[in-house]
């Protein structure tokens, strides 16, 4: 079994994988558009694109970590993301973790 950063860096790959090829399709539309995805451990932590990046550009390690407060938790002083985005995948994936809440 992988421990929690492990599950982290997979998941990170497997995300950034997911926009590259929804770039590659031609399915993106240049930074309004997002995906997220959930981290392992008891917080409720998620992954979003970093504010401004196309999707062809993102990678594993530019994904931002997000709390359910819309902070980003590393690269605090440089990581934007959008404020629209966060409001709807914080809300999915709140649901996804509390699904009796």
């Amino acid at each position: 079994m992988l421990n929690d950063a492990s599950q982290e860096w997979e998941i990170r790959c497997d995300l950034a994988a997911a926009y590259r090829l929804i770039a590659h399709f031609g399915m993106d539309d240049l930074i309004s558009t997002h995906l997220s995805a959930r981290l392992p451990g008891k917080t409720h932590r998620f992954l979003l694109n970093p504010y401004g990046m196309m999707f062809d550009e993102i990678t594993a390690s530019s994904l931002v970590v997000v709390d359910p407060d819309g902070h980003a938790i590393q690269k605090e002083d440089e990581a934007k993301i959008s404020n629209a985005g966060f409001t709807i995948h914080s809300a999915v994936q709140w649901r996804v973790m509390m699904p009796n809440a």
